[in-house]
């Protein structure tokens, strides 16, 4: 028996996952690619006051330094930020769904 997923979305599921638990899985997926994209930023900087391979920083070190600035980043949200991103994201579903 085939499920409507027009009329029950959640109702769909994939190996006994539904779709709100594959989404959930996707965007936190996503959120650890981004953290990690910021780590390997870390470690590769390199500018004439800061050179993260002439301190030989450690994996351990960028990833406890992205933490701290995803922190300070979290502490400095505003209104206008919010609703660029927002915008963005929809804009991005929107295009991903077409």
């Amino acid at each position: 028996m085939k499920h409507d997923r027009e009329r029950n979305p959640v109702a769909a599921r994939y190996r006994g996952t539904s779709l709100e638990e594959i989404q959930e899985g996707v965007s936190a997926e996503a959120v650890s690619y981004a953290a990690g994209l910021l780590v390997e930023a870390i470690r590769n900087f390199d500018t004439s006051h800061f050179n993260a391979r002439q301190k030989k920083l450690t994996l351990t070190e960028a990833q406890m330094m992205a933490a701290n600035l995803i922190a300070k980043l979290s502490a400095q949200l505003d209104n206008v930020t919010l609703e660029e991103q927002l915008a963005r994201v929809r804009h991005a579903i929107k295009e991903a769904k077409a």
